[in-house]
């Protein structure tokens, strides 16, 4: 069989000589083994977005919990705060002070006593 040369002096084959080996296409996926992928796929974004969504929610639990502390913290100075100043003001010297100055009250004489005493029949 003659050889074809071409312009630039390189031999090109004759057509039909070589059988090329034929490329084999793999075709779609057997509809079982796509309803596998699927599922499993399917499965996997499904597991994904609860591990997700359960680690999200521990955040906030995380978060909220840190707020209540805090929050604690303050509500037992602020007790603490409230108990000192519930003292002050009952105490004796401060209540005597106010019934003197702001109330006029005086303490009773010897003449305002009035003793009273029982009888045993």
């Amino acid at each position: 069989m003659p050889e074809q040369k071409t312009r630039s002096g390189y031999v090109l084959p004759e057509t039909g000589k070589y059988n090329m080996p034929s490329v084999k296409t793999r075709g779609a996926a057997l509809p079982r083994e796509s309803k596998l992928l699927c599922g499993l796929l399917l499965c996997l974004i499904i597991i994904g977005v609860g591990i997700i969504s359960q680690y999200g929610r521990t955040v906030y639990g995380s978060y909220q919990l840190d707020k209540m502390r805090r929050e604690l913290i303050l509500l037992e100075e602020e007790r603490e705060s409230l108990l000192i100043e519930v003292k002050s003001l009952s105490s004796l010297e401060r209540i005597e002070a106010i019934a003197i100055h702001e109330l006029g009250l005086q303490y009773p004489e010897d003449r305002q006593w009035l003793i009273l005493s029982a009888r045993g029949d």
